[in-house]
């Protein structure tokens, strides 16, 4: 990355104090040593402030505080989408599908509570209180309602509390009422927020289509809970089903504000479906060139990146860590093919015999191009700290010869002799118990920062973390039109969506479609896991279920080159890993009613 875009990216997301790159940052001491004299008291101060109050929660924006932290942060290695590689991680020792995602930011809820009230009588223009004013309002409907989807309902504080005069107790409110604030915040958003900004920095906050963007979701979600859930606890948690309809309405109406904009649209940049697709989400096409992104957190050596490659980095490509996110068969097989038929993949003919592949990548041609841009599969090219054993995943559990079969964990055991001798297993595993090579026979692609030239370490993936995209607004419009019984819009979004990525159109649609959509398209973006939850279908789907994985065999031919050999496949539950399990007291999280809390209704189950 050049260093002209690195600083780009500083500049963008943390909101330049200044116009100019030649100029200093403003600084100011934390907020909670300095007078409301000084914090309000001048334009760079007030920018400051706002600043600082996007900082607080950059790295919070769910969707990227789970892709930048460690590999146990990842919600898809709790879902049917991946497993983690490490033997001594949670998915490795425990079926029961975590809910350790917490959220619970009242601190930063005070500081925008305070910011909202005083920012009237700063010392900066009506124009830029407007702005502010409801980039405050936006921050806080962000907030609420990454809670409310977690707990259900939760207190709603709107404002300062003064100790002595209001009541610090607050209960909770129900979820329908935390929904509708989430809604009237951002309506207010709505009205202040500008389009773009004159320094290039509205993919790095908060615009009026970001805010059309959240409303979209969080008013998908809230039809989802009166539509697919229960209401519990008086209210506390669900929403009455007659409301849904109102709700999918709202989340369709505001979607639809972004697609009546000509500018954000699909990224279609390059001629190859796959390689497009790809550049969505590697960093190579910066945000601003990229028509897709509504909304991206941006990172920079040194001090504002983060460890993705180093966490997920093939085995014969790390350096250190690596590995990690190991996709399921299960979701390799979710990938149609292009001719839009089931994406099973071919291991046995007709009559129930194995098929040899020349080139194992062969398994699976002609699948959605969105796999090969997602997924890295026994034998796909890949590029990334020169390269060191190749520039290809070498996936092999073992040899066959004759009727029997040879498996290994140890990456220097041969067979063979001489010239011909061959190592038992791939370069790149599975292993089943030993090492962190892939346990299910695949890496992740997407994200990745694919170069040979680019070494993976600590702090080093700049990627930027795409919060918004046109393709979720246009996935959001398709449910919430079908749930409002307009098939015809919903086909028309899910079909631009698939017309993209060089799959047939839908003839007809229906709400399995728009999921399975959903699952491919958003895969490793963070929905899955919530998605299943507000469809209320996590309980059946992961109901003691198993995953599996896929093992290539050399197929062994004496006196030729392993390179002239075949290849059969075996797709089999993934070995040493516990079935997932999904409870039902998991809908709703649990929450912390300690200390000054205790006095708030616990969630059932806890």
């Amino acid at each position: 990355m050049s260093t002209i875009r690195k600083i780009h990216y500083i500049l963008c997301f943390t909101l330049l104090l200044t116009a100019s790159c030649n100029k200093d940052f403003v600084k100011l001491d934390p907020t909670d040593k300095i007078s409301d004299d000084q914090a309000y008291s001048t334009p760079n101060a007030v920018q400051a402030l706002m600043v600082s109050l996007y900082e607080r929660i950059g790295w919070n924006f769910e969707d990227q505080r789970f892709g930048e932290g460690g590999p146990g942060n990842y919600t898809w290695i709790w879902t049917d989408e991946a497993h983690g590689s490490y033997t001594w991680s949670a998915t490795a020792n425990t079926n029961t599908v975590s809910d350790n995602f917490g959220w619970w930011d009242y601190v930063l809820i005070k500081d925008l509570n305070d910011f909202i009230a005083k920012i009237s009588d700063a010392t900066v223009t009506a124009e830029l209180k407007t702005r502010y004013l409801s980039e405050a309002h936006f921050l806080r409907a962000y907030i609420y309602f990454s809670m409310v989807k977690r707990y259900g309902g939760v207190p709603i504080v709107d404002k300062v509390l003064q100790i002595g005069i209001d009541e610090l107790n607050i209960p909770r409110s129900t979820e329908q009422e935390v929904y509708d604030f989430v809604e009237k915040d951002l309506n207010i958003a709505i009205e202040g927020l500008l389009t773009k900004y004159e320094d290039g920095t509205d993919k790095y906050r908060a615009t009026k289509y970001a805010a059309y963007a959240l409303k979209s979701r969080a008013m998908l979600y809230a039809g989802s809970e009166a539509r697919y859930g229960t209401v519990q606890l008086n209210g506390l948690l669900g929403i009455n089903s007659t409301l849904a309809q109102s709700y999918f309405q709202k989340a369709f109406d505001a979607a639809n504000e972004i697609i009546k904009n000509e500018e954000i649209k699909l990224y279609k940049g390059n001629p190859d479906y796959a390689l497009n697709y790809q550049k969505i989400f590697d960093g190579s096409v910066d945000p601003n060139a990229n028509s897709e992104i509504i909304m991206a957190k941006g990172y920079a050596m040194p001090n504002n990146a983060y460890n993705f490659d180093l966490y997920n980095a093939p085995q014969s490509f790390k350096v250190d860590w690596g590995c990690f996110t190991n996709p399921t068969a299960d979701l390799v097989e979710d990938y149609e093919y292009t001719d839009g038929t089931a994406g099973k993949l071919k291991i046995k003919d007709g009559s129930g015999q194995y098929i040899k592949y020349s080139n194992p990548a062969d398994l699976f041609k002609n699948k959605d191009p969105r796999f090969f841009a997602t997924i890295l599969y026994p034998n796909a090219t890949f590029n990334m700290n020169g390269n060191p054993q190749g520039n290809f995943i070498g996936i092999r559990r073992g040899i066959m010869v004759g009727n029997n079969t040879l498996q290994t964990d140890d990456a220097n055991q041969t067979h063979g002799s001489g010239t011909f001798a061959t190592t038992i297993l791939g370069k790149d595993g599975p292993t089943v118990a030993n090492g962190d090579q892939t346990k299910t026979g695949f890496y992740i692609r997407k994200f990745m920062s694919e170069s040979s030239s680019f070494i993976p370490g600590w702090g080093k993936t700049e990627t930027p973390g795409i919060i918004f995209r046109y393709g979720e607004v246009l996935l959001n419009y398709a449910e919430a039109a079908f749930e409002i019984n307009n098939a015809t819009q919903a086909a028309w979004a899910v079909n631009e969506i698939r017309e993209r990525a060089g799959m047939p159109k839908h003839v007809s649609i229906d709400m399995a479609k728009i999921r399975h959509e959903r699952k491919i398209e958003l895969a490793f973006e963070h929905h899955r896991y919530w998605d299943v939850r507000r469809w209320h279908i996590a309980h059946t789907l992961f109901n003691n279920t198993p995953l599996h994985a896929l093992h290539p065999f050399l197929v062994w031919e004496d006196g030729k080159p392993s390179s002239e050999m075949s290849y059969v496949f075996q797709i089999v539950q993934i070995p040493n890993r516990p079935t997932r399990t999904f409870l039902n007291a998991t809908y709703y999280f649990r929450i912390d009613n300690s200390g000054a809390n205790t006095y708030l209704i616990q969630n059932p189950g806890y």
